[in-house]
């Protein structure tokens, strides 16, 4: 498994052969500042080793997920997994219930013990999981709407990881670049030709949609670039190929009209199956928008588990 220490990689292959260049130059300026900024005013009480077991088990997943979805696998950063690392130590020994807490769990209390400006720091960039071992957080993740967002942006090119009895802490944000330099992409999920897949969706904080528990599981279409995308005139269709072409009744999100108000994703569109898919079936997605005025369509099929 690659381990990123304070070097940069670059292996996106969607990316444009005129910018390669300039994303270079441009990277690694950010990842100086990145790795050098900082850093001696960061509380470190104690010491907190990162159980990289877990990290390169829970990485070996993610990156297979990345894989499927045609998109190049991230890098372990050390940096990076150790504060999530003290974010994980911090849940444990304060005995956090993410149910009660919800997404306070995502920041520290400064008088409560195991707190580091570090672990708070990764608390806000990461996505959090408790009561599963460290590859099942990761199949869970991709189970649920919000908490996939991003996981498969060609932009993510390292994250952090920390585990701690049951809870699992993965930095999402700090390893991905953005604006001028991202590069453009559509990333569907569950990907073209997948097979295996989990028929239904793994409840989270938020939830998606309230007041309905048993939902299919989510399919996603994540648009990225420089500046970001129009997207108006959404249809969609799901259906069922090994039930004659059955219909399949979907909750759709577009940038216009959202599951949650509160919940605003512009690069998004998504279907989300009213009820779970049925087993070993042959399911077909059909997607068409206007994207920036131009007439973009997608058609593709996946099978369930």
């Amino acid at each position: 498994m690659p381990v990123r220490t304070c070097g940069y990689t670059n292996n996106v292959a969607t990316w444009q052969a005129g910018r390669l260049t300039h994303w270079i130059l441009l990277g690694f300026i950010f990842q100086l500042l990145g790795c050098g900024g900082g850093q001696a005013t960061v509380q470190q009480p104690g010491t907190a080793d990162v159980n990289y077991a877990a990290a390169a088990a829970a990485m070996e997943r993610f990156n297979l997920y990345r894989t499927l979805a045609a998109v190049q696998p991230v890098e372990l950063d050390t940096y990076l997994s150790l504060g999530c690392q003290y974010h994980a130590n911090y849940l444990t020994l304060n005995n956090v219930n993410l149910r009660d807490v919800q997404l306070a769990a995502h920041t520290e209390d400064p008088s409560l013990s195991g707190y580091s400006s570090r672990g708070d720091h990764a608390g806000k960039s990461s996505i959090i999981y408790q009561g599963v071992a460290p590859v099942e957080a990761i199949d869970n993740w991709m189970r649920t709407f919000y908490h996939r967002l991003g996981l498969l942006d060609p932009n993510l090119h390292y994250v952090g990881f920390g585990s701690q009895a049951d809870y699992q802490v993965m930095d999402v944000l700090s390893g991905r670049v953005t604006g001028l330099v991202a590069a453009p992409g559509a990333v569907i999920y569950p990907a073209p030709g997948m097979t295996g897949v989990p028929r239904d969706y793994k409840r989270e904080i938020p939830h998606p949609i309230p007041g309905d528990d048993k939902l299919g599981i989510p399919i996603s279409i994540e648009f990225f670039g420089t500046w970001g995308h129009y997207i108006a005139r959404v249809e969609s269709k799901v259906t069922d190929l090994d039930a004659g072409g059955a219909y399949i009744p979907c909750y759709v999100q577009t940038p216009n009209d959202p599951f949650l108000a509160e919940w605003t994703e512009e690069q998004v569109i998504a279907l989300i199956p009213m009820d779970p898919l049925p087993s070993n079936h042959t399911i077909r997605a059909e997607v068409s928008a206007m994207i920036d005025g131009e007439r973009w369509t997608a058609e593709w099929e996946f099978t369930t588990q």
